[in-house]
Order: structure tokens, then C-alpha cells, then sequence
């Protein structure tokens, strides 16, 4: 006879749990946003059962993920990961251009204080954690009910608030704060000063040609043009030629960014193979005192740079599908740089 296993209980399930965190929520917000919370709460439920069926299949994946790694430790595939970011910033760097800048300008400026501070929010991360997992299962009064579920909603938040509060390091984490948010501030300083170097140099270009163009086109546009709408011929014909001003700039950094990427792509990736080689003891080779991982790299780089002006910095449909996480980033960065 088949022995089923025990039901959860109900306020156990991620569910109970998203709807108790809902009702938190809707508790403590002004009274203007509570209707937002009540439509969203049935799509938070949703998403938090969700999440609850998909987590055994997440927590699988995640060990045959680990498995795999370390099966194929010994073949030192991290030497080949580099190596291809590399072809694909040779090949297609100019389609990444924002975020091949925003990656320099984070390594140049805020890599190493952030990654201290990434190392130190995730130990309070941690800390936190088994705080937390310890204060759920705290039963002071021996009901056999924790504590933190026969408490209310803004008792329950005043809980975490100070468990949280007596578990960080307070210097750490505002230091370490503050460490992410000037790396980022830098990266967005960075990508800001290229936009306007492109702007820059589409309004000098435009000021030269406007002064022609609106001598001799003017009046051939509105000659063409009834009575009525003559007006409007030098505004669309100035908006026109910045705007096409500002795209030739564009176009102009885009290519200085494809050629900075080329050779940058090329050389990571003949020099992680070369690594890699060196590694795997297939050859003997020290590519400090040789430059043939310079002579291979600028090969792949003046094939890479052809390949992505004959593209026009377009990708093909499959390799955008591929590299939809690097186009995601590139949308990401240039919305933030918009938006600040």
C-alpha cells in the first residue's frame, strides 16, 4: 500500500505566504495606492505558485548545472569563455557599442571597490538569511505555532526590521552601497559623455551644411510647395538636416566603437586560446615573449571589422536569438542614460 506524503499546509505554500506579504503591504501604504495593491495581489499569488512548481525543476537544473561543471573542471573551459566574448566583440561589437563602454568605464573605474562591495553585501546577504531562517522557528511561548505567525502585519515587518538591523554590519553595508552606486554613476557619466560627443558633432556638422542646403534647396522646396504650407519648408528642412546630422555622428562612433571592439575581441580571443593550448599542454607557448597572439589578433580583428561594416552593424535573425541577452543589456543602458 502506497504511503502518500504529507500535505503542506496551507500557510506554508508560497502562495499564503505572497497573499500574508499583501496584506502587509496593503496595511501599511497610503490609502491612494490600496487598490493598486488589491488588483495586483491575485497576479502575486499567481506568480508566487507559480514559482513554488517550478522550484523543484529550478533546483534540478541548478545541480545537473553544478554537475556538469564540475565534470568538465579538468578541460578548463572558463579559459574558453573569455575567448568567446571575444569573437563575439570582435564580430559584433559595433551592435554592443553602448555596452562594451559601459563595461570599460565599470573595469577602469569601479571594478575593484565594487566587487569588495558585492563580496561584502553578499556576507550580510548571508547573514541575514540564517538570521531569518533562525527567528522563523523561534516558539518562546512552546504552542508549537512560530511566533512570527501569530503576530500582525506591522509587528511582523517592526521583526525583520530590527533582526535585520542587528545582523548587518551598518559601516559594511552603506559603504558597500555607496561603492555600487558610484561604479554605476561612473558607467552612466561615461556612456552620457558619448551621447553628447555625438551630438556635439552632429550640430557642428549641420551648422556647415545648413547654411548651403537652405540657400539653394530652400527655394526650390517651396516653389514646390502651395502658398498655404511654404511656411513650413525651412523648420522640416533644418529639423531634417540635424537630424541627419546627428546619425552620420552616430554612425561615426558607432564605427570607432567597432574598431576599438575588433581589436580588443581579437586579441582576448586568440590570447585565452593560446592560454587554454598552454593549459591543456597541446603546445608550449608563452605569448609574453612572442607576438603571435598580437599577429592572430589583428588578423581577427580586420576580418571582424569588415564583417560588421558589410553587416551594417545588423545581426542575422538566429545570432539575434543567441545574443538577445547582450541586445537586452544594450536596450537596458541606453534607456538608463535617457532616463538620467
Amino acid at each position: 500500500m502506497m504511503v502518500e506524503p504529507p500535505k503542506k499546509k496551507a500557510d506554508e505554500s508560497f502562495g499564503s505566504t505572497a497573499k500574508r506579504y499583501c496584506r502587509m503591504v496593503h496595511d501599511l501604504v497610503p490609502v491612494q495606492a490600496k487598490p493598486f495593491v488589491e488588483k495586483a495581489t491575485p497576479f502575486v499569488i499567481t506568480a508566487a505558485d507559480a514559482f513554488e512548481a517550478a522550484l523543484p525543476h529550478i533546483i534540478a537544473f541548478y545541480v545537473k548545472v553544478m554537475d556538469f561543471y564540475e565534470k568538465t573542471k579538468p578541460y578548463r573551459l572558463d579559459l574558453l569563455i573569455p575567448s568567446l566574448v571575444g569573437l563575439i566583440m570582435c564580430f559584433f561589437g559595433g551592435s554592443f557599442m553602448t555596452l562594451i563602454a559601459a563595461v570599460e568605464a565599470y573595469r577602469l573605474v569601479g571594478w575593484e571597490s565594487s566587487y569588495k562591495c558585492l563580496l561584502d553585501l553578499y556576507r550580510d546577504l548571508e547573514a541575514v538569511v540564517h538570521a531569518n531562517a533562525k527567528d522563523d522557528a523561534v516558539d518562546d511561548n512552546n504552542d508549537g505555532i512560530p511566533d512570527v505567525q501569530q503576530i500582525d502585519t506591522k509587528q511582523l515587518v517592526t521583526r525583520k526590521t530590527l533582526l535585520f538591523l542587528k545582523t548587518v554590519d551598518p559601516h559594511r553595508f552603506t559603504a558597500a552601497i555607496t561603492g555600487l552606486q558610484a561604479g554605476f554613476l561612473a558607467v552612466v557619466a561615461t556612456l552620457k559623455v558619448q551621447f553628447a560627443k555625438a551630438i556635439t558633432l552632429g550640430n557642428s556638422i549641420a551648422e556647415y551644411v545648413e547654411v548651403p542646403v537652405l540657400r539653394y534647396a530652400l527655394p526650390l522646396i517651396e516653389g514646390a510647395l502651395p502658398n498655404e504650407y511654404k511656411r513650413w519648408a525651412e523648420p522640416v528642412l533644418r529639423y531634417t538636416i540635424r537630424s541627419s546630422a546627428v546619425s552620420i555622428a552616430w554612425t561615426i562612433q558607432r564605427v570607432i566603437s567597432a574598431f576599438h571592439s575588433a581589436i580588443a575581441g581579437g586579441i582576448m580571443a586568440s590570447r585565452n586560446v593560446i592560454e587554454y593550448l598552454n593549459e591543456m599542454k597541446y603546445i608550449e607557448f608563452d605569448h609574453t615573449k612572442s607576438y603571435l597572439d598580437e599577429a592572430v589578433g589583428y588578423g581577427l580583428a580586420v576580418v571582424g571589422l569588415w564583417f560588421q561594416l558589410s553587416m551594417g552593424f545588423s545581426l542575422p535573425f538566429i545570432l539575434r536569438l543567441f545574443l538577445f541577452p547582450f541586445s537586452f543589456m544594450e536596450w537596458f543602458l541606453m534607456w538608463m542614460v535617457n532616463r538620467m
